[in-house]
């Protein structure tokens, strides 16, 4: 391999002493700029190496190739970038909602930022309550029921009046038997009225009110008669005569040993006084003995409270055709129709029981 240098005077110039006049620096100046005193370029024995390929797995900002000149320039700084500058989906800007009459005014984005606050708060607070709630419901949907008549005495003191369930104790006060030919086949239970005898006159009537959107519904079974949602009628409201009415037909049957009569279209009729005071049954006498029949008065079961004012109720029939039909009967299933000793009477004639717990 051999070296070769061009322009030898001018390395032996550049060895010589320099000199400090300002002739000789222009001089020096002059030489070294001048095209033909330059290095020529060395070569090593005429092999110049390849230039190795570009990487592409090079970062992005460092692939300084032609076609794809850098992103940055040192020259040219960055364009000045504002938060307020961002544009939404629709192109709006934020600088255009700091500028709004209602925020830029002062303590406007305050006022913003504690309304969004309040709003979280809320949010949150409805997240918790709904969480608590559910809860309660799933733990109390599989808790442990109380007892029926437990459940009974508590929806009574916290359903609105009437709904609830009640006993209307009462006496037997009439009886007629005019619609049928055979006056048995008619009868009202206890079968004594309170003239007849007082202690054998005691009726204790159960009632079962629950409520509804347009009112009040009343259902009761009790002497060999029955009927369901009934609807409660108020009548002379804000009188000292106001009570709840119903009227209902229904079937009345009464057993005779071996057969059974039927009063088909049998009327109900009652009356629930919501001011009126009842006088049956009777308080205590002064001794402090209780006579027998405040004793049976007072012998209903505990899911029937004592309905606090006065009542009556009616069942009622007009005679007729088929009134009474009469069967025999065995083990409770109907047989052959009994038609002898039956006369039909007059719609005119009537069968009826009343009970009530005032003005005996």
């Amino acid at each position: 391999m051999s070296l070769s240098f061009v322009g030898s005077r001018d390395f032996v110039h550049r060895t010589s002493p320099r000199h400090s006049t300002k002739g000789s620096k222009q001089s020096r100046s002059s030489s070294v700029h001048s095209p033909e005193r330059r290095l020529s370029i060395i070569e090593e024995d005429g092999f110049t190496p390849a230039i190795p390929p570009r990487a592409h797995h090079r970062p992005f900002n460092r692939r300084w190739h032609l076609g794809d000149p850098p992103r940055h320039s040192f020259d040219i700084p960055p364009p000045k970038y504002s938060v307020w500058d961002a544009t939404g989906p629709k192109g709006e800007k934020l600088l255009d909602v700091r500028n709004n009459k209602y925020i830029a005014q002062r303590g406007g984005l305050k006022r913003i930022c504690l309304a969004l606050f309040i709003l979280v708060a809320l949010i949150v607070g409805l997240a918790v309550g709904l969480t608590i709630g559910l809860r309660k419901r799933h733990s109390s949907s599989h808790s442990v029921q109380p007892p029926e008549d437990t459940m009974s005495s508590s929806s009574n003191a916290t359903a609105p009046f009437p709904a609830g369930s009640y006993t209307l104790t009462s006496v037997l006060d009439t009886i007629k038997t005019s619609c049928s030919s055979e006056p048995s086949y008619w009868s009202c239970w206890p079968y004594h009225t309170y003239s007849d005898d007082p202690a054998e006159a005691v009726s204790n009537i159960t009632y079962d009110i629950a409520a509804q959107e347009d009112g009040f519904v009343i259902s009761g079974g009790y002497f060999q008669i029955s009927f369901s949602n009934v609807s409660l009628i108020m009548v002379d409201p804000g009188t000292d005569s106001e009570r709840y009415t119903f009227n209902t037909s229904t079937e009345k049957l009464t057993p005779l040993g071996g057969k059974t009569c039927f009063f088909d279209r049998t009327v109900v009729v009652g009356n629930l006084y919501t001011k009126k005071s009842k006088t049956y049954p009777p308080a205590p006498a002064s001794n402090g003995t209780v006579s027998a029949s405040t004793v049976m008065a007072n012998s209903s079961s505990s899911k029937y409270q004592p309905w606090p004012f006065a009542g009556d109720v009616t069942q009622s029939i007009n005679g007729g055709s088929a009134v009474p039909e009469c069967y025999k009967t065995d083990n409770g299933r109907k047989t052959d129709r009994i038609t002898d000793g039956i006369v039909p009477k007059a719609a005119t004639d009537y069968c009826s029981c009343g009970y009530r717990n005032f003005d005996i």
